[in-house]
């Protein structure tokens, strides 16, 4: 029990430290998602509960401007989702005909971030707006979770 709250107070200071960083606009940067991506897989390879409930919750730490880093099983189910927690990505297609989760889950390797484009209607303070634009998604395989983390361009 110490170690996870060793664990969670160093996390805390990540998120201190990150916070600082992402402090200059509201829309967050290539280089700030795969952060938070890189961030998420730490905390998933140390302990997968926590990690996936701080990747969830508003106040987990891992929300920052426009960006959140989010997990799948392998059944394409959404584990860690701040707003679609349940829901399933795999058949998901996008505007412009890319089907996201079936391609995440089919190229995703542990160890090695890829990333995916496509045009997303554009998804802000949890909820839908009519305006489209285009996401570039970072993911990686996690053990049996492909976690992902993207920004609109």
């Amino acid at each position: 029990m110490v170690v996870k709250w060793r664990v969670l107070l160093l996390f805390s200071f990540v998120f201190l430290a990150t916070s600082i960083c992402f402090a200059d606009s509201k829309k967050g940067t290539e280089s700030e998602a795969k952060l938070l991506l890189e961030r998420a897989v730490n905390l998933m390879r140390i302990d997968e509960v926590v990690a996936l409930t701080m990747m969830t919750i508003p106040n987990g730490g891992f929300h920052q401007k426009d960006l959140y880093p989010f997990c799948i099983d392998d059944s394409g189910v959404l584990m860690a989702h701040p707003y679609n927690l349940g829901r399933s990505i795999k058949s998901m297609v996008t505007d412009d005909g890319v089907k996201v989760g079936e391609i995440m889950l089919k190229n995703a390797k542990e160890g090695e971030i890829k990333k995916i484009s496509y045009i997303l209607p554009i998804f802000t303070e949890g909820k839908i707006t009519n305006e489209k634009a285009r996401k570039t998604t970072f993911f990686t395989r996690v053990g049996k979770h492909v976690c992902a983390s993207g920004f609109y361009q």
